[in-house]
């Protein structure tokens, strides 16, 4: 075996809180509630399964990529965008996570991280087109998704990779010009 298997390790944040993952807003009025506030989530099959471990991989080695770029940049604007796109990640990375467990009632296998070695322009490329590829997959999954929470989560992933892409590209389009 190539790379190491372990338990899908937990970044220092509490349990994922972005607001359009959120089934209910808090009752303002004091009338009673009217049938269950949140509904049960369609249990995923082993396919979503797989997928949603795949997708947990690729969010823990973005975190990895991503702090390895962040020591590189050349300006605290460019490190103040990327430390807000590592957040992000460990966002999404906590999200698949949080609903690995609570489907599969176990947590997911990850690879180790591999180490980025590149210098800041190629490792800014590299980030545009591995931002590329997560929208198109995220986009690709809630759109054959059945089940509405992972539909959700998945669009709302995408739209995140879609805005980080466009902030590489645009550092990859300052920082090649100047070398």
């Amino acid at each position: 075996m190539l790379f190491k298997k372990k338990k899908a390790p937990s970044f220092d944040q509490p349990q994922p809180s972005q607001p359009s993952f959120r089934q209910s807003s808090p009752q303002t009025t004091s009338s009673p509630p009217q049938g269950p506030q949140i509904s049960q989530p369609k249990p995923l099959n082993s396919d979503q399964l797989q997928h949603l471990q795949q997708f947990i991989q690729r969010a823990y080695q973005a975190v990895t990529d991503y702090e390895y770029l962040y020591e590189k940049v050349p300006t605290e604007h460019t490190a103040h965008t990327i430390r807000g796109i590592i957040e992000d990640n460990k966002k999404h990375y906590q999200t698949l996570l949080h609903l690995y467990r609570k489907q599969a009632n176990k947590d997911p296998e990850v690879t180790e991280a591999t180490l980025n070695r590149n210098a800041y322009t190629p490792a800014l490329k590299k980030a545009f087109e591995q931002e590329q590829q997560y929208t198109h997959l995220f986009e690709e999954a809630a759109r054959l998704s059945d089940n509405r929470q992972l539909r959700d989560i998945y669009t709302s992933i995408a739209r995140d990779h879609q805005r980080h892409a466009l902030w590489f590209l645009s550092y990859l389009t300052i920082y090649s010009s100047k070398t």
